[in-house]
Formats: C-alpha cells, structure tokens, sequence
C-alpha cells in the first residue's frame, strides 16, 4: 500500500514540474541559477570584509530611514552594511533572477509552441523579469546597507520594475498576438509589451519621488490580479491554482511580519531573524510563486 502511495507522489511531482516546464533542465541552467548568486555573495562578503568598520556612506545624503528608523533592526553607522540582515537578505531575489533568467534562456532554446503556455513561448518575459528581481535584490541592498537617499531611489524603483514586469505577463498571456490596422497580419505582442516595461521601469526610477509608490503599486497589483484571475477562466487554458494561492498566502504573512517590524513587536535589534530581512524573504517567494503560476499555463 505505501509502495503504490509512494509511485502515485513521484508521478505526481513528475506531472507538476513537467507542466511547470522545469523538469529535466539541464545543468548549467543551475550553474546559472546558483553560480550567479553566489558570485554576488562572494561580492557581498568582499565589501563587508574590507569596510566593515569604514564610514564609507557619511558623505551621502542619507535617507530618511537614517535619521528615523522604521525598522527594528540595529544601525552601523559608521560601516558599509549599516544594517546587516537587512541587505543579506536580498540575495534570494538574487537567486530567484538568475533562475528565472537561466529557465528563460533554456525555453528559448527550445522553442516552445504557445500551447505550452505563453511565458514558455515568449521567453523575453521571463529573463526581463529575473532581471528585474536581481536589479531589486541590488538595489535594495545597496539602499539598507547604505541607508542613503539615492540609494532609497533605487530600491523603490526597483520594485516598480518588479511590479511591471510580473504584470506585463498576464496582458501577453491575455493578448499574444495583435492585427496592425490596415494589415491583414497578426503579429507577436511581446516587443510592444518589452519595450513598455523598459521604458516605465527606467521612468519609474527615474521620477521616483514625483509618485506614491502605494498608489502606483495598487494599480499594477491590481492589473495583475484581475489578469491572473481572468486566466483561470479563459477558455483553452489551464492553470495550476496552487502557485496563485500561495502567493496570495506568502505576501499576506510577508506583510503582517513587516508590520510586526515597524511597530518593534517582531523581534530584537541584534536578532539573525530580523522582521524586514523575513520580509526581503517571503515577499521575493511571493513573486516566485506569481511566475510559477503563469509558468504553469497549458493550452489546448
């Protein structure tokens, strides 16, 4: 009885990864995955080791959060990490980037149809987005190690290229090929849809102060969700439903332990286990899971 319970789990593991297109990958997609991430450890732990106890950011303008901290974490003034789990934490962004990268090059190579599901088949969507995770893993680090003003510009505008580009998924899923008036032609979606994401994600950095980041990511999430939930019912798709509630999940607890933070209930100043590193952590699952989800997309 357990033997057959057993074979019945290995084939349905085996069912999941294949429609999730990550099944029998080869090994430099890793070397890709992992070697990229670790190279920007090894970068991480270089600059912590040199300046640990240099006051390298004291001629910057420092960012509010210097002046009067929202998080519980202990600040190093005169360091290169002025706070530490803060700026580790976002190397699993890091790591989700060059994945999603290295699976974008992999579909590529491969040249899947669009019955295979509409991220595999337009690969750029999925390296823009691995992009966009490493550049706010960067970003993000470099704005908590440094707690300076334009470091804080960065880090805000790396979440609105995040945001776009986990968005602009779902529209191509949604509309992968368009008729050019006057044509009788279609053609692919995606090069409008890149170039898009580009240029707001380079405006958005850009005028980071002149917008609300809440007001600007309310809209995009919504973008997304109503995309996400309208694939579920378009007729010829089907997706596994799994990835969308545990990225549903996973932010919910990700912003209540960022609330627990900013209120100094979560846990001490010297803690490994910092409530904004957890956040780095589970809110870059979130985003991971988003992207599984579509991934998993098949059509008839």
């Amino acid at each position: 009885m357990s033997e057959n319970i057993e074979s019945i789990d290995q084939r349905l593991n085996l069912t999941i990864r294949a429609r999730l297109k990550i099944d029998n990958q080869p090994n430099w997609v890793h070397g890709v995955g992992l070697g990229g991430s670790l190279a920007v450890l090894g970068l991480f732990v270089i600059l912590y080791l040199v300046f640990k106890d240099v006051p390298v950011w004291n001629n910057w303008r420092p960012a509010a959060e210097f002046i009067n901290p929202e998080y519980g974490e202990r600040i190093y003034a005169d360091s290169v990490f002025r706070t530490r789990m803060n700026t580790w934490s976002n190397l699993s962004y890091i790591l989700f980037g060059f994945y999603a990268i290295a699976l974008g090059i992999n579909d590529w190579k491969k040249g899947l149809s669009l019955e295979r599901g509409y991220l595999a088949h337009v690969p750029i969507q999925s390296v823009l987005f691995g992009i966009a995770l490493i550049y706010s893993g960067l970003a993000s680090g470099f704005f908590h190690a440094s707690l300076t003003h334009y470091g804080q510009q960065c880090d805000v505008g790396a979440m609105y290229a995040m945001m776009l580009c986990i968005a602009a998924i779902p529209v191509g899923s949604w509309l992968p090929q368009a008729q050019v008036p006057g044509t009788h032609r279609n053609y692919p979606t995606w090069p409008v849809i890149a170039v898009l994401v580009v240029s707001g994600s380079l405006y958005f950095t850009y005028y980071k102060w002149d917008y609300n980041f809440g007001d600007v990511s309310s809209y995009s999430t919504s973008v997304l969700f109503i995309f996400a939930a309208a694939s579920l019912i378009q007729p010829g798709k089907y997706l596994q439903l799994r990835w969308l509630i545990a990225a549903f999940v996973s932010i919910a607890v990700a912003a209540k332990i960022r609330e627990l933070d900013m209120q100094d209930g979560f846990t001490g100043p010297d803690s490994v286990f910092q409530g904004h590193a957890v956040w780095h952590l589970i809110s870059s699952l979130y985003y991971f899971f988003i992207f599984l989800y579509f991934r998993s997309e098949e059509r008839k």
